[in-house]
């Protein structure tokens, strides 16, 4: 039988509620299509793994980049003060449809965005996993600091994968919803 938690999760469209994620086999998974779960728990680059899936064809539509205050669960996952500003880009990525597949939400501490970290300010219509998977730079939290590395969530847009990667040893939140155009090109 289901924790209380997860039946209740069932029970909902959707909910904010972020699941830790440490392997396969985590229970609300059961409530995932079989067609996503991989793509929740895959690890490496997504762009990379989305122009695989879409024989070479990738995209991406910057909607808004700019500096903010954090969400109360971004604050906690970046180890950062509630006063500190991020800054926050949001895209969509997209494969060979004519519809998004994913939409992205980075959250990147401003000292995350010195030195070598100033070009993810300058991305345009890059995606970010081309920058940050380049030559191996990035990794996820390593085991010793981990507390939610890779978190799960459904969200009224859709199944999203939230993970802290610390890159040239600093940290940055990437959030992945995997949208309905996705779905459909994965169950075709």
């Amino acid at each position: 039988m289901s924790s209380p938690s997860l039946r209740n999760y069932a029970e909902h469209q959707h909910t904010t509620r972020w699941f830790t994620v440490k392997n396969k086999h985590h229970d609300l998974l059961d409530y995932a299509l079989p067609s996503v779960r991989p793509w929740l728990l895959a690890q490496g680059s997504l762009t990379q793994q989305l122009r695989n899936h879409a024989n070479g064809q990738f995209r991406v539509l910057p909607l808004h980049e700019s500096l903010q205050h954090p969400k109360a669960d971004e604050i906690k996952q970046l180890r950062i003060k509630p006063s500190q500003r991020v800054w926050v880009r949001e895209v969509l990525l997209y494969g060979n449809d004519q519809e998004p597949w994913v939409h992205a939400r980075s959250v990147m501490p401003l000292r995350t965005l010195r030195g070598s970290g100033h070009r993810l300010k300058l991305l345009k219509n890059r995606s970010l996993g081309s920058v940050l998977f380049e030559r191996g730079g990035v990794q996820l939290v390593p085991k010793y600091q981990q507390r939610k590395s890779r978190e799960l969530a459904k969200l009224a847009e859709g199944w999203t994968r939230r993970t802290t990667y610390v890159w040239h040893n600093k940290y940055l939140l990437v959030q992945e919803t995997f949208l309905p155009a996705f779905i459909e090109a994965l169950n075709s």
